[in-house]
């Protein structure tokens, strides 16, 4: 009876080792697959581990600090430790609910001076190599060895918190079972391993309306740059918003990384890191536990590095509690789908089935508000999701043909100019100053910039009156007369009487483009050249369909594999020999923009800081690492600073950002 009582015990310890050894030397072996089906039946929350996914002992720690992080830190709590060593906690703390007002703000003050308070503590211990309170006698018995000194001193560079996600992981695994069974399918179906559809836990917590601050979207979190690869991303739909489309479009995109990088810890990863990068990791490091270990080039920091550790610490944590008594899992909801064959108006499918709005949403998240208000149609070859009974499938042989048109409603868009004003826009296309405000994302002073594109809510595609032109003129006029005490801030304009002083630092200076322009342009052999930098998520696929190309060619033009070329930041040359310069910055530009509604769809702007540049400092490393904000809102607020060369004690404006669709 105690052997059996302790073979129990023992046995997740048996499984990781198990787990870790033979699957990494015996990888293709019908025993081990027999070994680790059998372990899983013997113990099922150990099954977490199977021969797709190694458990390599150097990721233990963080494997470990996740697997808490999922399951038994709480929403109020506050881990405060080693961003490289995740096994050194140096305190868990309380903190305010996150729904109370002000929460949020209160909480980042308290966790900013915790993680400076022993920052400092680890500073002064290594210098006076001395330890008096109990405090500083625990934090120093973190540190072992004849080095330990010297391991403080590094140590206190990565002071970081983590707050505990333990409800909405729960609330994630229980949202998942409306989808689990369906995801599994998709992922067998393309012969990958049907746990990866546990990854979302990871990305969003299964929230199917999740944004991210970098543009990330849906269940599966796919970038706008990235989703276009797989999906369907316009003004009238976006399908990372659909659980399924999207788990379609995952594994597509897992199966390439798969195949290409060989190995499932670092095909995982790379939907975090991207697989180009991956591949420059595995050129530098080789073996993926190289790159864990000793890897920090560009952007591959905590997020990445901690990726794999995650997903198997969410894929324990998930198995565990659908294995408990209180998850029942759902029955699939039986669905009929009615592929478009041409352009349809949404009141014709509310009117003709009889659903409410409500209903058609749900069932079609990937459609958006433009459908709903009648300014967009329902695109032609979308697959319409429906109830699943008899009636509907009767009244769906008997659609009109009449419902279907074979265009696409344009949308409307104004490119702002000098002396226009939202409130002058808004007259001149009969439309509200707020409506124009609530399409375009503007803020409470409806802040305009020149060369910016704004969209114009409406159901018309006719011009602007003949009245309202006429209007437009005679405003310009005036604002004109007085506009040469402000040709200092040219670019900015907003519905105040009086424009907005450029020391006010609560208005948004100007955009400037600069990043997004062509660069060192010339000419030969009768076509032209140029150069830009490349940007977060830009690919030689946007850059192929901008010009009129192909990835191939661009390729080419640089003698250089494929996925082999693009790194943020870098320089690439393009050649213009379809359409123009200021055509493909256009397009660039539109793109930026579709990325910044995206953008404010989650987020909002609730006020400023100011930062101090150290050396050693980069834009980049700035906007990811340490504000964690896109580079084009940096950018924005500090358009007057030449940010690709940052100097030290340069004083930069940093955007506060609230989460609206934090749950």
């Amino acid at each position: 009876m105690l052997l059996s009582f302790t073979f129990v015990l023992l046995l997740p310890v048996i499984t990781l080792i198990l787990c870790s050894k033979i699957s990494q030397q015996l990888h293709s072996s019908r025993w081990v697959s027999f070994v680790l089906v059998f372990l899983s039946a013997l113990f099922p929350t150990a099954g977490f581990c199977d021969q797709s996914f190694p458990f390599y002992q150097s990721i233990e720690n963080n494997f470990k600090f996740w697997e808490k992080i999922y399951s038994t830190y709480s929403l109020n709590d506050a881990v405060i430790h080693d961003s490289e060593d995740l096994s050194r906690i140096y305190e868990v703390i309380s903190t305010l609910d996150p729904a109370l007002p002000g929460a949020q703000r209160i909480n980042r003050k308290v966790l900013k001076e915790k993680q400076h308070n022993y920052s400092n503590l680890l500073k002064d211990i290594s210098v006076s190599k001395k330890t008096a309170s109990a405090r500083e006698k625990r934090v120093s018995s973190l540190f072992k060895g004849s080095e330990r000194y010297k391991k403080m001193a590094q140590a206190a560079k990565n002071v970081r918190s983590q707050t505990g996600q333990k409800e909405r992981f729960l609330d994630g695994v229980f949202r998942s079972r409306k989808y689990m069974k369906k995801m599994k399918e998709i992922f067998r179906s393309h012969g990958l391993p049907e746990d990866l559809a546990y990854l979302p836990h990871v990305e969003s917590s299964f929230n199917i309306k999740a944004y991210s601050k970098f543009g990330a979207a849906g269940m599966w979190q796919f970038t706008r740059g990235t989703g276009k690869q797989y999906l369907t991303i316009n003004s009238a739909l976006d399908e990372r918003l659909d659980p399924i489309l999207a788990t379609q479009a995952a594994a597509r995109y897992l199966k390439n990384s798969y195949r290409v990088l060989n190995n499932w810890p670092l095909a995982i990863t790379s939907y975090n890191y991207g697989t180009s990068g991956m591949l420059r990791a595995v050129k530098a490091k080789g073996s993926y536990e190289n790159i864990f270990n000793n890897y920090s080039e560009g952007h591959f920091k905590f997020a990445s590095k901690n990726f794999y550790s995650e997903f198997l610490a969410a894929l324990k944590v998930a198995k565990k509690i659908e294995h408990g008594s209180n998850f029942k899992k759902k029955s699939n909801q039986s669905f009929h789908y009615l592929k478009l064959s041409g352009y349809m108006h949404f009141n014709h499918v509310k009117n003709h089935f009889h659903l409410d709005q409500t209903q058609i949403k749900r069932l079609n998240p990937a459609l958006l508000s433009p459908v709903f208000t009648g300014e967009k149609l329902i695109p032609k070859g979308y697959s319409l999701r429906l109830p699943g009974d008899e009636k509907i499938r009767q009244q769906i042989n008997s659609i009109p043909s009449s419902f279907y048109v074979d265009m696409q409603k344009r949308s409307k868009f104004h490119r702002v100019k000098k002396g226009d004003t939202a409130g002058s826009i808004a007259e001149l296309y009969n439309i509200s100053t707020g409506k124009l405000k609530k399409a375009n994302n503007l803020d409470k002073y409806a802040t305009i910039y020149i060369r910016q594109k704004l969209r114009i809510p409406g159901f018309s595609t006719s011009p602007p009156s003949e009245q309202g032109v006429l209007q437009l003129k005679r405003q310009k006029k005036k604002q004109l007369q007085g506009q040469a005490h402000y040709e200092n801030i040219p670019l900015l304009t907003s519905t105040k009487k009086k424009r907005p002083s450029t020391q006010h630092k609560t208005y948004m200076p100007p955009k400037n483009s600069a990043i997004y322009s062509v660069f060192n342009i010339f000419k030969k052999n009768s076509k032209i050249y140029g150069y830009i930098t490349i940007q977060p998520e830009e690919s030689l696929a946007l850059y192929a369909q901008w010009l009129g190309s192909t990835a191939k060619k661009l390729e080419t033009l640089h003698n250089q594999p494929p996925l082999a070329v693009l790194e943020p930041g870098q320089k690439i040359l393009l050649v213009f020999d379809k359409f123009s310069i200021e055509q493909f910055e256009d397009k660039r530009l539109d793109y930026l923009l579709e990325i910044e509604e995206d953008f404010f769809k989650a987020y909002t702007i609730t006020g400023h800081k100011t930062y101090k540049v150290n050396s050693g400092d980069t834009f980049w490393e700035l906007c990811y690492n340490k504000f964690d904000i896109p580079m084009w809102l940096l950018e924005r607020y500090n358009s007057s600073i030449n940010l690709s060369k940052l100097k030290s004690s340069q004083e930069l404006i940093i955007p506060i950002l609230k989460d609206t669709l934090q749950n």
